[in-house]
């Protein structure tokens, strides 16, 4: 654990450098995250419309 190599300065030069892709999408998971995040609200969203359209019609279960 005490001889770890330090890769802070190579982790802020990927991290740091100019390039098109967004800051919170550059780590090695990020993405898998970001599909997960964005699944689970666009779930939630649907659920909450589908609830919300089934009280305006008055559909029951």
């Amino acid at each position: 654990m005490l001889n770890k190599p330090n890769h802070v300065i190579q982790n802020q030069r990927y991290f740091q450098a100019p390039n098109k892709t967004p800051l919170w999408l550059k780590g090695p998971r990020d993405k898998v995250y970001a599909v997960v995040a964005f699944t689970a609200i666009g779930v939630g969203i649907l659920g909450v419309t589908n609830g919300v359209y089934r009280m305006v019609v008055g559909e029951k279960d």
